[in-house]
């Protein structure tokens, strides 16, 4: 008896590839298209070495601060915690791309603020600053650069 694991996949991405199927007419069980889509990235891997390699250009430019790909973001709102994450080039919260104005007008289902309300945690960095903070961090870097 073969053994298997879950792998947790985006839920739109998922239905993404069972949409892709039906409309390109293949019939497969996209669980299966998942499977070979692993052994065909193994397959190509070794003599495409970018494929190995996490680029570090990857991430979400907001404004002046480039958040890079494994960024963390919470907003506290009414005592609850919430998160979204930048996966590659896109803010994702609750499965989807997001800018981080509607995500914090969306947390709190009004207008805010998103530089005083949301919290960064940059993959590199062992604790959280706020938007605003990391904002004025990147425009004193960019003037004293210059």
């Amino acid at each position: 008896m073969e053994t298997q694991i879950s792998v947790p996949v985006q839920t739109q991405q998922f239905i993404s590839l069972v949409d892709f199927l039906r409309s390109n007419g293949d019939s497969r069980d996209p669980v299966l298209v998942v499977t070979e889509a692993i052994d065909y990235w193994m397959e190509n891997a070794s003599w495409k070495s970018e494929l190995l390699k996490k680029s570090a250009t990857l991430g979400y430019q907001w404004k002046e601060v480039f958040m890079e790909d494994g960024t963390e973001v919470r907003m506290q709102y009414k005592g609850q915690y919430y998160y979204a994450k930048v996966e590659g080039d896109q803010l994702i919260y609750e499965g989807a791309p997001t800018t981080p104005g509607s995500l914090a007008n969306t947390i709190a289902n009004s207008s805010r603020n998103a530089w005083r309300d949301l919290w960064l945690k940059l993959p590199s960095d062992p604790q959280w600053r706020l938007a605003d903070d990391c904002r004025g961090l990147a425009l004193g870097a960019m003037f004293n650069a210059g």
